[in-house]
């Protein structure tokens, strides 16, 4: 290892800007929520960060491109807000024995990998990655699994031993009148959630392929949306009877629902792509998802 110092850069040498974006408020909230999403500041470096890394390169370069044209309203950046509430909260915990709220950086096949961890226990080999999140992500997402073993091989990089990866959930929508209906249900509106540690061999192959996909962006090839990316749901066939309000039987082929008995009927839920049709801010600009309106 070149550095036996952990390369982190110190919070007031990091350079701070403001995001890049037209903000509206089409539903009248109040200025001062306004004003906080406004001036919402991102603690960068690098030339990618771990979070970038594992997104979609099209979008990043878009976003690159039209930022002075990208129009959000302000309730589509509320959670956003409202999880980086959970990084004061960490960094009021005060502890001696972690590393909170800390970026390192790595260089990969030319470029600076950069990535900023919550919270490290070095004694203990543990990194965790708080998220304020809804309860349908209750056991976990496939992303966060991604973007905790790159943020691993960051921090090994530079001197620090990882052997266990956690994501501390904090659910918005934690219901305790359905807690106690669900034993499957969280139990409390914060869980622990172990995540799968990679193997370094296949974390690093990760992290070049990513790097790769993401600096053919940057020169201008092509490099579409993945079905992942866009948050693709398959169309699903329904078996409902009549009047009612719950499937009794939902299926990808409508061949398998048998034969339809007097009383029910077939109803056609169309797939989608969730995230190009609601939630990219660059859509607008994307000729991926303009051939799929067509």
């Amino acid at each position: 290892m070149e550095d036996s110092q952990p390369r982190i850069q110190p919070r007031a040498q990091r350079n701070r800007y403001r995001l890049l974006m037209n903000i509206t408020n089409i539903h009248g909230l109040p200025e001062a929520l306004v004003k906080a999403v406004k001036n919402d500041t991102y603690t960068g470096g690098g030339d990618i960060s771990a979070t970038r890394l594992i997104d979609s390169p099209q979008i990043r370069v878009l976003q690159k491109r039209y930022s002075k044209v990208i129009v959000e309203d302000v309730v589509d950046r509320l959670w956003s807000l409202m999880g980086q509430a959970i990084h004061h909260v960490l960094e009021r915990s005060a502890e001696d024995h972690a590393i909170v709220e800390e970026r390192f950086f790595m260089d990969v096949d030319g470029w600076k990998l950069s990535g900023q961890i919550d919270r490290l226990l070095p004694d203990e080999g543990v990194l965790q990655d708080w998220k304020f999140v809804s309860t349908w992500k209750k056991d976990g997402d496939p992303s966060w699994e991604e973007q905790l073993n790159v943020l691993r091989q960051l921090v090994m990089a530079n001197g620090y031993k990882v052997n266990r990866l956690e994501i501390v959930a904090i659910f918005r929508d934690w219901s305790r009148t359905t807690a106690k209906r669900d034993p499957e249900y969280p139990q409390a509106p914060v869980r622990v959630i172990p995540v799968k540690v990679y193997d370094d061999d296949k974390a690093m192959a990760f992290i070049h392929e990513r790097v790769a996909a993401h600096q053919k962006a940057d020169a201008g090839e092509d490099v579409p949306c993945t079905d992942s990316d866009r948050w693709k749901t398959e169309t699903t066939y329904a078996l409902m009877k009549i009047g009612g309000k719950r499937a009794t039987k939902v299926v990808l082929n409508p061949d398998d629902l048998g034969e339809i008995k007097e009383g029910y009927e077939v109803v056609v839920r169309e797939g989608s792509f969730k995230r190009c049709e609601e939630f990219c801010p660059v859509s607008a600009f994307c000729s991926q998802f303009k051939e799929v309106k067509k």
